[in-house]
């Protein structure tokens, strides 16, 4: 409504104008009218007002104009052209821009058109071109101090540079651009300052100033040192109560490979308790729309640090504060994020519940990169549900509205999420398709955050498939994005998953290292559901080397903070685990309570496929006790569970323990009939691990049946997977293999 109320009024403007013949007017109008167009996404319509513009303009011999009008209608070329790549008229408009502008030496104008030159040879990987014209733009930008031309003007050069393969030079490596453009956002006159010598607060200003202009710290020294100069200009200005320009700091866009604005760079380094101290000193200081701001900051501020009670109760006053100043999107976004730190605890039904509000008030809204980015969080709700078809839908959903509204960044998002959700139905090959998707788009726009997260997600793939070399390639990518992204979280994420790649391979040392160093970070940087994750890790290595109590004390640690955060899902799954390290201590009653109590947390929360993972836990205990009619029942349990949610990884697992179950009750022809259809499934999903388990049991069933010929042909097929694997049941394998042929020899 708001919208359509502004058009009609520009409108009515324009109309005015012609009226009266005010061809100046009528151009600023129409160029006016153009970029309301440009910024809901009517690129035609905007295409129509430049172009008017641009012929009022000429006729009139208004040069200034002239070059506005076509500097405009480059930047809508850019988007009209974006599908070809060309940008042949985008190209030709700005060239007639800066030539125009420096015809009558206009500063601003040069500088924007050569910066723009600069983007789109970047863009099209004309590298010195890109260099050329952002080398010509940066110092009138610095000159004229215009904060957001210089911050391009370094991003092209430190991109292009880079591209080359060049040493990119001091002045364009420095993450925080030049002291006295900082100055001019802020407002703050540093010329001024000396001749008003009765302002009260004239001492802080001072320090501002030499902070900001003096403070030159070198660029390799740590990220906190690098922007030093900002933090204590925030304390100074919050010292002066000029609240309007402390917010105004920490909004300026630092020249990193994230781009973010200083107070979201804060968290991307991991200096979560630095970003909650801005955050506290403005909240209730400038108005209700940074009120909101700073809610929401400290609120992610808690959820990264796992304590989600808190991070809910913030986004609350967040949601009602921006009800009350009828901020829909703003309310929106807080339901949103509510519902996410209910995912994060495990409470996926409350989760939903909460996107289903926020995407009601923003598909009101037509914010549909904020709809989408909730599509895929009330897809990652269902797939904590065990509910992975629906969540498949939902990503789809996602996938299809970032594509109608031509968001490259957001298609990349939903092919991650959708490839996750195939993950969890089974098809890996599929999911992998889908990462691959995501991983060129993330390269193509630039996204190395998002590059790093498709890289990850891909590596969990691979592993899943049996690829461990793949897998590991792919993290150890992620790894090196997220440290040159100086991305402590996503570092540890990383290390974690890397520690899970060496742990399948059998490399314990190597993913004892992993998951050590990401257990430090995240203690470091107060991560606390990851620090639970590595935990787990390192529990789990000490599991498979016998390690059965320091296993133990491991799971306990990691159980005690998922009980802490309230992350009842990850409460399931160490249970699990907890409950497979006292198997190993013979500690059967210990075992059986604490998969007991897992599967009672997955009836608690509908999660499904903890359920299963629970009862085949169950059925595990059962075996190794040698009750093998209770193993078959829940085995047969996890089985139904895993068809019903289209699991075919966990359809495979079960058909293979119930044939393993069935080969110990001597009950041949059965056990051979679900080992078999065990291979094909495991065979056909490219479940490595499982065939080779379920080849070594049907050589064990040959073997028993006087066999040895194809006891040994499946035991030889067994062998070689687990070699190529590199994994624990080699051992079994070598031994069964000796076994068969001294009973080949004695035959």
């Amino acid at each position: 409504m708001e919208n359509s109320d502004e058009l009609m009024s520009i409108s009515q403007e324009v109309a005015g104008a012609i009226s009266e013949r005010d061809f100046v007017a009528q151009v600023k109008l129409l160029t006016q009218q153009g970029r309301f167009y440009y910024s809901i996404n009517r690129y035609t319509n905007a295409l129509n007002c430049y172009q008017q513009s641009l012929t009022i303009a000429q006729a009139i011999s208004d040069q200034r104009l002239e070059a506005i009008s076509l500097l405009s209608l480059g930047w809508v070329y850019q988007k009209l052209e974006a599908e070809g790549g060309r940008y042949k008229q985008m190209l030709a408009s700005h060239h007639q821009c800066l030539e125009t502008a420096q015809s009558i030496n206009d500063q601003w104008l040069i500088a924007s058109s050569s910066i723009s030159l600069g983007r789109t040879y970047l863009e099209l990987k004309q590298y010195n071109q890109a260099i050329h014209y952002a080398q010509q733009g940066l110092p009138i930008a610095q000159e004229i101090h215009h904060l957001s031309l210089e911050l391009n003007a370094l991003v092209v050069l430190q991109q292009s540079y880079k591209a080359l393969g060049q040493a990119i030079p001091p002045t364009v490596a420095s993450v925080i651009p030049s002291g006295q453009s900082v100055l001019a956002e802020l407002g703050i006159n540093s010329e001024a300052l000396k001749v008003d010598r009765q302002n009260p607060h004239r001492v802080h200003y001072r320090a501002v100033i030499n902070w900001l202009t003096k403070y030159h710290p070198p660029h390799d020294i740590q990220n906190l040192e690098q922007v030093k100069g900002y933090l204590e200009s925030f304390h100074h200005l919050c010292e002066a109560g000029n609240w309007k320009a402390a917010s105004a700091l920490i909004s300026i866009n630092l020249n990193t490979p994230t781009l973010e604005e200083f107070h979201n760079q804060l968290k991307t380094w991991g200096y979560n308790t630095e970003q909650a101290e801005l955050y506290k000193n403005l909240l209730f200081k400038v108005d209700p729309a940074w009120d909101t701001v700073c809610l929401n900051g400290l609120a992610n501020v808690h959820t990264v640090r796992g304590e989600y009670a808190e991070a809910i109760a913030l986004q609350q006053q967040h949601a009602e504060i921006a009800a009350a100043t009828q901020d829909q999107q703003s309310e929106g976004y807080a339901l949103g994020n509510i519902g996410l730190n209910y995912y994060y605890l495990g409470q996926y039904t409350d989760a939903i519940d909460y996107f289903e509000k926020s995407l009601s008030i923003l598909r009101q809204l037509r914010d549909y990169r904020a709809e989408q980015m909730f599509l895929g969080n009330l897809g990652l709700a269902y797939y904590g549900l065990g509910d992975y078809q629906q969540a498949a839908t939902c990503h789809q959903q996602a996938l299809e509205l970032a594509r109608t509204h031509q968001n490259r960044r957001g298609e990349g998002e939903a092919l991650g999420n959708l490839g996750n959700a195939y993950a969890g139905l089974g098809d890996f090959a599929t999911a992998i398709e889908h990462h691959q998707q995501h991983l060129a788009i993330a390269r193509e726009v630039g996204d190395r955050l998002a590059e790093g997260n498709a890289l990850g997600n891909m590596g969990n793939a691979y592993q899943a498939l049996g690829y461990t070399a793949e897998a590991i390639e792919s993290h150890q990518l992620s790894l090196k994005l997220a440290r040159e992204l100086q991305d402590r979280r996503g570092q540890a994420a990383s290390l974690c998953t890397l520690g899970n790649a060496y742990f399948s391979q059998g490399n314990y040392s190597q993913a004892n290292a992993y998951y050590s160093q990401s257990l430090q970070i995240c203690q470091t940087i107060q991560d606390r559901r990851c620090e639970s994750q590595a935990l787990t890790g390192l529990g789990l290595i000490d599991d498979a080397q016998g390690n059965y109590e320091q296993a133990v004390e491991y799971h306990q640690q990691a159980l005690k903070i998922a009980q802490e955060i309230g992350d009842r899902g990850s409460e399931g799954t160490i249970l699990g685990h907890l409950g497979n390290a006292y198997l190993g201590l013979e500690n059967h009653a210990e075992a059986i309570h604490c998969h007991q109590k897992s599967l009672e947390i997955a009836w608690e929360t509908n999660d499904r496929n903890q359920e299963r993972l629970a009862l085949a836990d169950l059925g595990s205990t059962a075996f190794c006790v040698g009750q093998y009619e209770q193993a078959l029942d829940f085995y047969q349990r996890s089985l139904d569970l895993s068809q019903e949610l289209q699991n075919q990884r966990g359809e495979a697992t079960m058909l293979g323990n119930l044939g393993t179950t069935l080969l110990q009750l001597e009950q041949y022809p059965e056990a051979q009939s679900l080992l078999l259809e065990a291979l094909e499934k495991s065979s056909t999903i490219h479940f490595l691990a499982n065939k080779a388990m379920v080849l070594r049991s049907l050589a064990e069933l040959h073997q028993k049946l006087g066999g040895p010929e194809q006891a040994m042909k499946y035991c030889n097929e067994a062998l070689a997977i687990a070699t190529e694997l590199n994994i624990p049941l080699l051992r079994d394998c070598q031994e069964l293999a000796a076994q068969l042929a001294t009973s080949t020899f004695s035959e």
